[in-house]
């Protein structure tokens, strides 16, 4: 199984200041962890992800703030190391801009399609993410979406 962590999964699963954080951190190490020979699971996240997680992590009005030093250091150690960061092409923003069109959506949608056009293009069977209702509008059939 390959899997696309969202923001909102990725951020959960590095604070424990959050609430779901044990069930985001045990959802990710699942995916994550050294695999025996000849398995298939693999876990992915669009190169955008990344830069969203910085900026939720620095933003967070948490009684203990993540510092913006704090923030590149747990990307890096955590997600840089174990997850595929895929990078989109023209054809893949316009792939997205063609779906919230042709649904009619509007503002954010545009990021969530994004996160969706890699799911797909990288071949996931799930979208993990505490985003349920706006993944489940934009995924195609085939992709699953779920909360970790």
């Amino acid at each position: 199984m390959k899997v696309l962590f969202d923001t909102s999964a990725l951020v959960t699963a590095v604070i424990d200041q959050l609430p779901n954080h044990a069930t985001a951190l045990a959802c990710y190490q699942r995916f994550t962890s050294p695999r025996r020979a000849g398995s298939k699971a693999k876990a992915v996240c669009s190169s955008h992800t990344l830069a969203e997680c910085y900026a939720t992590l620095t933003a967070l009005p948490l009684p203990r703030r993540i510092q913006p030093g704090e923030a590149a250091r747990l990307i890096e150690e955590n997600f840089l190391v174990h997850l595929e960061a895929v990078s989109l092409s023209m054809t893949d923003y316009k792939a997205a801009f063609t779906r919230v069109a042709s649904l009619g959506l509007r503002s954010g949608a545009i990021y969530d399609a994004l996160h969706v056009r890699c799911a797909e293009r990288s071949g996931c069977d799930r979208i993990i993410t505490y985003n349920t209702a706006d993944f489940s509008r934009l995924a195609p059939p085939g992709i699953e979406v779920a909360t970790p």
